[in-house]
Parts: structure tokens; sequence; C-alpha cells
């Protein structure tokens, strides 16, 4: 799944008001897993980026996901534990 499509689900969690979310917890949980997957993906096409040049834009590109994702983890996380 892309990472634009993960943000507006997280988003429109984020949108819901306090009771629906307690009943749509189960819903985030999986949102939190798919970020955290795509995390891991992202990693490992850094790792084979970095090993041709960590200069690249493309490297760079997946640098600036890797950041963003971790955002939305932490911010995801936090939600949940409210």
């Amino acid at each position: 799944m892309s990472t634009s499509k993960l943000v507006e689900k997280l988003e429109s969690f984020y949108n819901l008001s306090k009771s629906k979310q307690e009943k749509k917890h189960d819903k985030l949980l999986k949102i939190i897993e798919k970020l955290e997957e795509k995390r891991a993906s992202l990693q490992q096409e850094m790792i084979k980026e970095s090993e041709i040049d960590e200069t690249s834009s493309t490297y760079q590109d997946l640098s600036k996901e890797l950041i963003i994702i971790n955002k939305l983890i932490k911010k995801a996380k936090k939600k949940n534990n409210v």
C-alpha cells in the first residue's frame, strides 16, 4: 500500500469522534502494522541503495520517506495509547 493511502487512512481515523475511535481500535492497529511493514521495506531498499551510492537522489528520497513513516508510526502509537 502506498504511503499516501496510509496517511489518508490515519487522518480519517483521527477525524472520528472519541467513541468511534474506540470502536475502530483494531483498524488503527492494522494501520500501524502496515506502516511498520512499509518502514521495513524502505529500510531494505535503503540498504541496497546505500551499497550503490549514499548521495544519490533515490537514496535521499528513501531517507525522507523513512523519516515521514517513522513520524507517522510514532503519532499512531501515541494515539493508540490514549
